[in-house]
């Protein structure tokens, strides 16, 4: 029967292959040991939910009892980790080179450039490849422990039915692309290393004595660190729900709520962040002013007019991402 097929394989989904076979004969065995000659769909039914949750069943089965990170999610622990310390490492590398572009006189004479920047930039990378891997266990851990992996939310916890068995075949709609969630990752991890770390990069360039260089930062830098914990906590959370994207491969009612409130979360967090008129360095405007025939006042306007544009935009496609989450989770 489907039923028992989709409950074996719930069971022995993520048990080493060596024992996967027989654990799969034994338990089919059991089952039908449990069955009453010609069952019906009632029966079956019944027996499952003697048996209970087939993840808490598949547990026994399991070589390992504690662990920090269970052997369900081992493989892919060290397929995001990887994929996390490259991106990291790249974005590091790629952000020093930048500042080193633009802002030369930083790393002393001539001849001295090539240590320091060497310098700057491995110990950069290791700094970030660190906190990637602290970041990535932490996340992992958080997963673990909390069961989310399992199909299970603290806040929306329930008795296992026969009714949270997933079908075998997995349907091409649900499917959560790979490459979609490595590109958000990627954007997750760039967009925090520069905001959070790298503030200085974003600004007004202008072409002076020693080349091309910035003259005013986009933001007040102790306005904006009022900010640094709230970001990273977000970004930490938004890791999360990638990495849960990463491991499911597929769209589930759950993972649609939890990426649904992430989403909000942010939206309403980039609505405060664009309201706050102290957050950003006017200076930039008036520098701006000045080199342009645009009066500060018209300046002013299209500033305020592009940022909640952009704000819109952030929301629409929050709002998007949202409801086809849902979407593609009943399909």
């Amino acid at each position: 029967m489907e039923l028992i097929d989709r409950y074996v394989f719930v069971v022995t989904e993520h048990l080493k292959a060596n024992i996967r076979e027989d654990v799969k004969n034994e338990v089919r065995a059991n089952i039908e040991d449990m069955l009453p000659e010609d069952p019906f769909v009632d029966d079956v039914r019944k027996v499952l939910i003697n048996l209970g949750d087939p993840r808490v069943l598949a547990q026994r089965y399991s070589e390992r009892k504690k662990y920090l990170i269970g052997p369900m999610l081992y493989d892919n622990y060290l397929s995001v980790l990887k994929l996390v310390i490259y991106i990291v490492g790249s974005v590091v590398l790629g952000l020093n080179l930048v500042e080193w572009v633009f802002n030369p006189n930083a790393y002393g004479k001539f001849a001295q450039v090539p240590i320091r920047l060497f310098m700057d930039i491995v110990a950069a990378v290791v700094q970030g490849v660190l906190q990637g891997f602290l970041w990535v266990t932490l996340a992992f851990a958080i997963i673990e422990s909390s069961g989310v992996n399992e199909g299970k939310i603290p806040l929306l916890k329930k008795k296992w039915s026969v009714d949270d068995l997933v079908a075998v075949p997995v349907s091409k709609k649900k499917k959560i692309s790979r490459i979609e969630t490595v590109f958000s990752i990627f954007c997750c991890v760039f967009f925090t290393s520069l905001i959070c770390f790298n503030a200085e990069l974003i600004g007004l360039y202008m072409k002076g004595s020693h080349g091309i260089v910035i003259v005013e930062t986009l933001f007040v830098k102790k306005r904006l660190e009022l900010y640094i914990s709230i970001i990273l906590i977000l970004t930490f959370t938004q890791l999360i729900v990638y990495i849960w994207k990463f491991i499911s491969r597929k769209w589930s009612f759950k993972l649609a709520i939890i990426n649904a409130t992430q989403n909000l979360l942010l939206s309403i967090f980039v609505c405060v962040v664009i309201s706050d008129k102290y957050l950003f360095n006017q200076d930039l405007l008036l520098r701006f002013a000045k080199i342009t025939t645009i009066s500060i006042t018209q300046i002013l306007s299209y500033w305020n007019r592009s940022i909640w544009i952009t704000a819109v935009i952030f929301i629409i496609i929050s709002l998007i991402d949202s409801v086809m989450g849902f979407v593609k989770s009943k399909k």
